[in-house]
């Protein structure tokens, strides 16, 4: 039984191997967390940011592993260090939470300032994550000054670049009337039926 399991692994690290060199990413966004937990902490080990990112995203959410917040803030940390801003969003976040480090919302704020900095050009690239964290500094004042028309901008990007979160955000805000964006029955539920259709199940559930 033993020689099966070593079999297993072999294989899988052969086949990590024998995938395009994008450092996990193809396999993070298909699901297959363990090639991509091994061919992100190939390309953390090489500097690149988004490896740095997906091996945290793995820690944090205990996905082909078990969970570990410390590692998930020690690899955010790095990734943001790298200039990914998704994960400087997720060290401000860290910061102030006080969940692994003591509260400090100094720092706190200098990670989302930082953040916002990066994410405005992650999603002039079309990064639709990074589209949806910079609406959410706008929509929280973090970092930024609260400015709800540019949070939308940034939700409605995101949205049309089919992520599921951001069309579901958009929509519940047009529910709730909440943030300074005005109620519109009609304008919520067509972006929570987006939502619903990409597979966001939460919207399913609005609707």
């Amino acid at each position: 039984m033993k020689k099966i399991y070593i079999i297993m692994a072999l294989f899988v690290i052969f086949t990590a191997c024998n995938k395009s060199e994008d450092y996990g990413i193809s396999a993070y966004e298909n699901k297959d967390y363990l090639t991509a937990f091994i061919l992100a902490e190939k390309g953390c080990n090489d500097k690149n940011g988004e490896a740095c990112y997906i091996l945290a995203n793995i820690y944090n959410s205990g996905l082909s592993r078990q969970a570990d917040q410390v590692k998930a803030a020690r690899y955010y940390i790095k990734a943001c260090d790298i200039g990914n801003g998704r994960a400087c969003y997720m060290v401000g976040k860290i910061y102030s939470q006080s969940r692994v480090v003591p509260e400090d919302i100094d720092q706190s704020e200098s990670y989302f300032r930082k953040s916002n900095q990066i994410l405005v050009k992650e999603c002039s690239s079309g990064n639709a994550e990074s589209c949806l964290y910079a609406g959410a500094l706008y929509l929280y004042s973090q970092g930024v000054p609260h400015d709800s028309e540019k949070a939308m901008e940034y939700f409605e990007k995101s949205c049309r670049l089919n992520h599921g979160s951001a069309c579901y955000t958009i929509g519940m805000l047009y529910k709730t009337g909440k943030y300074g964006i005005a109620q519109d029955m009609n304008k919520a539920n067509s972006f929570l039926n987006k939502a619903c259709n990409i597979g966001y199940e939460d919207a399913c559930k609005e609707k």
